[in-house]
């Protein structure tokens, strides 16, 4: 979860991007999904770019691609 790599409060990104603390879970649990300008306050939050939050395929945790694994590494 993005907010989570970042280890950003609910509270924090609700802050960021102007909505309540409860908007933020409900897009976390996939019960709401975010107009295009939440998404692109989202994106400007964690400065990427708009297909991160809207994609039809679920991005893997942000941490492996930065720091992927190589053979043998635990």
């Amino acid at each position: 979860m993005l907010r989570a790599e970042h280890r950003m409060s609910r509270a924090a990104l609700a802050e960021a991007v102007n909505v309540n603390v409860q908007t933020i879970g409900a897009l976390e649990r996939g019960d709401h999904y975010p107009s295009l300008d939440l998404a692109l306050r989202i994106c400007d939050v964690f400065e990427l770019p708009v297909e991160a939050v809207f994609s039809r395929t679920e991005f893997g945790p942000l941490s492996a691609e930065l720091y992927p694994r190589t053979k043998g590494q635990t």
